[in-house]
């Protein structure tokens, strides 16, 4: 996480749409919140739902941060001006970390509004039935784009500790980023409670 005139800020990115970012970045903000934290939520693209659970997961109101709509000049004063009196900032990406406007450039991606804010990135996996698979998958992402920052892995529909631990030794052995979470398949974290408990049901994002 990079910590800049006292703010914390990262975005929390996909491998692809329902991967669980969304039931991650909820969890942080109502986290962050429960501990004190003033926290400024994003959203990249112009998605008018997400915004909406953020609110509700931290009580500030979320803000869209959308390259492609807005042009950069704008999304950089528009996130300046919403980190005033903040003291974290998430950004919760769009589908998957670098689809955008573009099938050959970052246009309008999760990773354009990244690089361009120099906020590192926590990617969220879906690793259920997934092993040394991982590796391969965070490889892919990590060398697709050298001057992006993955600071950390988080796998959900993790299907028990061995499970997780399994996917720890793999990006371990590989020299990628560090598995820094895990959420457990079917659970999914209430705001100011404890886990709710979904059966089969998928995290979705």
């Amino acid at each position: 996480m990079t910590k800049s005139c006292e703010i914390i800020s990262f975005c929390v990115a996909g491998t692809h749409s329902g991967a669980g970012k969304t039931t991650l970045t909820l969890g942080l903000l109502a986290a962050f919140k429960k501990r004190g934290y003033k926290v400024q939520p994003f959203k990249c693209g112009p998605d008018y739902l997400d915004p909406g659970h953020h609110q509700a997961a931290c009580g500030t109101l979320s803000r869209n941060l959308d390259t492609w709509m807005m042009g950069k000049d704008a999304v950089l004063e528009s996130f300046s001006l919403a980190l005033v009196g903040q003291e974290v900032a998430v950004l919760e990406g769009v589908m998957g970390l670098f689809d955008g406007a573009s099938a050959t450039t970052l246009s309008g991606s999760t990773a354009e509004v990244a690089l361009l804010l120099e906020l590192p990135v926590i990617l969220v996996v879906d690793a259920r039935s997934m092993a040394r698979s991982i590796a391969a998958l965070v490889k892919g992402f990590v060398d697709f784009e050298p001057k992006l920052e993955i600071a950390g892995v988080v796998a959900n529909n993790i299907g028990s500790e061995r499970h997780r631990v399994i996917l720890e030794q793999a990006l371990a052995a590989a020299a990628l980023p560090p598995l820094v979470g895990a959420l457990p398949r079917g659970v999914v974290p209430l705001f100011g409670g404890a886990p709710f408990r979904s059966g089969n049901r998928r995290s979705r994002a």
